[in-house]
């Protein structure tokens, strides 16, 4: 079962038009998979939860983008809110047009997270990350990411490593 739904999705991703590198406003929800490490991770275990992005492309190699997740890691929450610069590096096809299809990118920004719980730590700092995305209709494309930010929850530091994977809306 499981090859015949990578069969399909190969198939789709492969017949999916190509479109151009947008501009302008974006709004897109994921899924993220985080991991705490260092003396801030001591005792917690992977999460994984939901999270939203909502950006603006200023032209075809930057934009800039706020996030913001929710994940259970054991008994606890980690929400974050970040805000990024995002350099896209856009990729063309082999079609006569030469239109985009797939665009990595690179992203450096800041972010806050917050620990529910007793106390409710907190932390702030700088965060950096890279991705692909892949459009599969002129306005819907996904995305797959990987941040690392560096946190600082009451005198024990680490880093909040996050993959996400989700879809795109580009208004048009």
């Amino acid at each position: 079962m499981k090859k015949v739904g990578l069969l399909v999705v190969a198939v789709l991703l492969l017949a999916a038009s190509p479109v151009i590198a947008k501009e302008g406003f974006y709004l897109g929800a994921f899924y993220p998979t985080e991991t705490i490490s260092g003396d801030a991770g001591t005792g917690t275990s992977s999460g994984g939860g939901w999270g939203v992005r909502v950006g603006e492309g200023f032209n075809r190699y930057l934009s800039i983008e706020g996030r913001y997740s929710d994940t259970s890691h054991d008994s606890t929450h980690l929400k974050g809110l970040a805000g990024d610069l995002k350099l896209n590096f856009p990729l063309t096809s082999l079609d006569s047009a030469r239109v985009m299809t797939v665009e990595p990118y690179l992203m450096g920004g800041y972010a806050h997270y917050e620990v529910s719980g007793s106390g409710t730590p907190k932390s702030d700092g700088f965060q950096y990350g890279v991705g692909i995305e892949l459009y599969l209709f002129r306005e819907l494309s996904i995305q797959a990411g990987w941040t690392d930010s560096k946190v600082k929850f009451e005198g024990a530091s680490g880093d909040v490593k996050t993959v996400d994977f989700g879809f795109i809306y580009h208004f048009i």
